[in-house]
């Protein structure tokens, strides 16, 4: 009788044994690279650069890998044919949705408008119960509205908050000019256009912000701005002096320190591929 019940016991050891031998790998992978993602959110790319050939060595067939060496590629180009390889060769990996998302906000970023929508549609159809839904929507219909396709924007408007009712989809109808140039505050789809408001006297905290383009036609302002605006920054446009003429300064954020508006500026960079470089603010901004 002893031996009769020694030898299931003896099986299941061994069982367990085997199961725990497989899951500890993927156990190290994820907390091998889970300290890599926090460091690229500390501003540590450096770090990530130096590790990422052992990492490749050692999970050759990893997207998560694959997906970090796209964050901290600063060609934006390579790094959008570094996503699409994880799209299209682990489309069933938790960084799959991520990685379409990155390629909907490079193509947006880039005035793709047309591919951002077919990208953007691709992301909710083959996974509508991605944390990106609300991002996709959103860049959807800011491509549509740069597209002048007003139509469009409230067909889709309505179909995905049907589809969606949870989402807390707050895009903005802009308008036609950036608002330095109408003096017009932007909308939300339901409100009126509120009259502008006077600039303060007083000096606003932050020294230093984000230039991230100057332009001499406004509707180009008006573009970048949209873009930054679709990707989750309050960017603002100001009235600046330029060689022959005054210009459309598009800027992002208010810094207490030029060393806080660096750190932005290599987040912006490594994130979204976007340059911009650090100017003192205007004492009534």
């Amino acid at each position: 009788m002893r031996c009769g019940r020694f030898l299931p016991e003896s099986i299941m050891k061994r069982k367990f044994l085997i199961i725990l031998l497989l899951s500890f790998p993927l156990l190290l992978i994820s907390q091998d690279l889970t300290q890599y993602f926090e460091y690229l959110k500390c501003d540590k790319a450096d770090s990530v650069k130096k590790a990422l050939p052992q990492l490749i060595e050692n999970y050759p067939n990893s997207a998560d890998v694959l997906f970090l060496s796209a964050l901290i590629e600063t060609d934006g180009d390579k790094a959008l044919l570094i996503y699409k390889d994880v799209f299209s060769q682990y489309p069933n990996s938790d960084r799959a949705d991520d990685a379409l998302v990155k390629i909907i906000e490079y193509l947006y970023t880039k005035g793709l408008y047309k591919k951002t929508i077919i990208y953007s549609k691709q992301l909710i159809t083959k996974y509508p119960q991605s944390e990106n839904i609300a991002q996709s929507v959103y860049m959807l219909l800011s491509s549509f509205n740069v597209m002048n396709k007003k139509d469009s924007v409230d067909y889709y408007y309505d179909h995905y908050l049907k589809r969606y009712p949870e989402l807390d989809l707050k895009f903005y109808n802009y308008q036609s000019v950036p608002a330095y140039v109408t003096g017009e505050q932007f909308a939300t789809k339901t409100e009126a256009v509120k009259q502008p408001v006077a600039p303060p006297t007083t000096v606003s905290q932050g020294k230093f912000t984000l230039q991230v383009g100057a332009f001499g036609n406004p509707q180009n302002a008006l573009i970048l701005k949209n873009r930054l605006k679709a990707l989750g920054y309050d960017p603002y446009v100001q009235k600046i002096k330029g060689n022959s003429q005054d210009l459309l300064s598009v800027r992002v954020g208010r810094f207490n320190s030029r060393n806080d508006a660096v750190t932005a500026k290599k987040r912006l960079k490594t994130m979204h591929k976007i340059d911009s470089i650090v100017v003192q603010r205007d004492s009534w901004e």
